[in-house]
């Protein structure tokens, strides 16, 4: 493939991820973290459950001071609690996003490198951990959107780390949501666009418990049945997002753009 072909499909691809509201799954659930069903009201899932808030509202304040709380965690803990690395690196990942939408690269690219280090840290701890490799192909992805002329390098990462992500967990519904996002914002000339995210969003749902990503991927399976011109069913896919996570602006701004009040 030509230097200039994948510098250009990656700009679509990651730029459009960069920009969108959301783009992943906004924490790893409960029962990702052993021995978590102990700690329902532990300063862990205080921290988590205002993780997804922050980015449910899309308030970086919040989703700073959720960081805060991980960060505390990982500093003060003896032993750390298995999973805070990964917590770590989406928190990062959460406000690495928000400053990239807000043309701030400066703080996009502090928040960007912060977490692939804690993804890097988090996959040594659980190298079977399929869900790692996918964040951290998102990562890539990032990166790239913030310097393009890293294409040749950052191309076969990511592509790499979606294959591993997919061969370690494939019963992990996280892994196909952030499969299923990046298939949405790749141009269709490239095997990507909205009809071919569908169906790993669909898999994404069928595999899915009362975990984190639920929402996000009802959300854009919504947006995947507008671009087929299916807005009933469209509106169905956003309700039922909203059903999961009443706070979703996401989801309740496609609404409106429906004609829903």
């Amino acid at each position: 493939m030509k230097r200039s072909i994948i510098v250009v499909l990656f700009l679509a691809v990651f730029l459009g991820l960069a920009f969108a509201l959301l783009a992943a799954p906004s924490g790893p659930p409960s029962s990702a973290i052993p021995g978590s069903d102990q700690i329902s009201s532990s300063p862990l899932s205080q921290a988590r459950t205002e993780l997804q808030k922050g980015f449910h509202l899309w308030d970086p304040e919040i989703m700073k001071s959720a960081r805060d709380r991980f960060l505390a965690l990982l500093l003060t803990e003896t032993p750390p609690t298995p999973g805070l690395a990964y917590e770590m690196a989406i928190a990062d990942y959460r406000l690495g996003n928000y400053y990239l939408a807000a043309g701030n690269k400066d703080e996009a690219e502090r928040y960007v490198s912060e977490a692939q280090k804690y993804a890097a840290q988090a996959g040594d701890e659980d190298p079977k951990r399929g869900e790692t490799d996918a964040l951290e192909a998102y990562l890539f992805g990032m990166e790239l959107a913030l310097h393009p002329d890293r294409a040749m390098a950052l191309f076969p990462r990511s592509a790499a780390s979606f294959s591993a992500a997919l061969t370690k967990s494939p019963e992990n519904p996280r892994v196909f949501l952030f499969k299923a996002l990046s298939l949405y914002y790749t141009p269709e000339a490239f095997g990507g666009g909205p009809l071919n995210a569908q169906g790993f969003l669909e898999k994404s749902l069928a595999l899915a418990d009362s975990s984190w990503g639920r929402e996000e991927a009802y959300a854009y399976l919504g947006l995947c049945h507008k671009k087929r011109g299916d807005t009933a069913k469209a509106r169905e896919m956003l309700k039922k997002a909203l059903a999961s996570c009443p706070d979703f602006s996401f989801a309740a701004h496609e609404l409106q753009v429906l004609g829903d009040k």
